[in-house]
């Protein structure tokens, strides 16, 4: 074999040997990896089957869906219904209604008074000068009448 092959090749093939070795056992790694995402999909895909199921039957059934609706008003459920005084008073439960405090809020803005023609468009012009893309906003203070005229004028 030396012959053949060389005095290295009992070292190359031990190499591959272990290259092939550790590649079977990366692969048999990935494969029990992949097993176990699978067996946990499958589980939740029970479950989850389960549960539609019992929600199907809680739709469609009209006396389990009576049952249901019972036992979650009931005094055991979430959200008990009373049906009487005595009941009101069962230990555990609140029966004194909360009182909502509400917080001050700031006075509205006043408007703003009200300009003659002339002051308005001249600080119009101001604000077209200064800030045009905020102009608008004086625009909007405006009387109509100030407006109409404007137009008036124009025409």
């Amino acid at each position: 074999m030396m012959d053949a092959f060389g005095i290295e090749a009992p070292a190359v093939l031990n190499n591959y040997a272990l290259n092939l070795e550790g590649m079977l056992d990366s692969a048999v790694a990935w494969g029990n990896q992949a097993a176990n995402t699978i067996q946990g999909y499958a589980e939740f895909s029970v479950n989850e089957h389960q549960e539609n199921l019992a929600y199907n039957e809680i739709l469609t059934n009209p006396d389990v869906l009576s049952d249901y609706t019972l036992k979650f008003f009931g005094p055991e459920g979430p959200y008990p219904v009373y049906e009487n005084e005595q009941q009101l008073e069962t230990p555990g439960y609140r029966t004194q209604p909360v009182a909502y405090e509400q917080g001050e809020f700031p006075a509205p803005p006043s408007a703003a008074a009200a300009q003659q023609p002339e002051n308005f468009w001249g600080s119009f012009k101001d604000m077209m000068d200064r800030d045009p893309q905020n102009a608008w906003r004086v625009i909007n203070q405006a009387q109509p009448q100030v407006l109409a005229s404007k137009l008036f004028v124009m025409e």
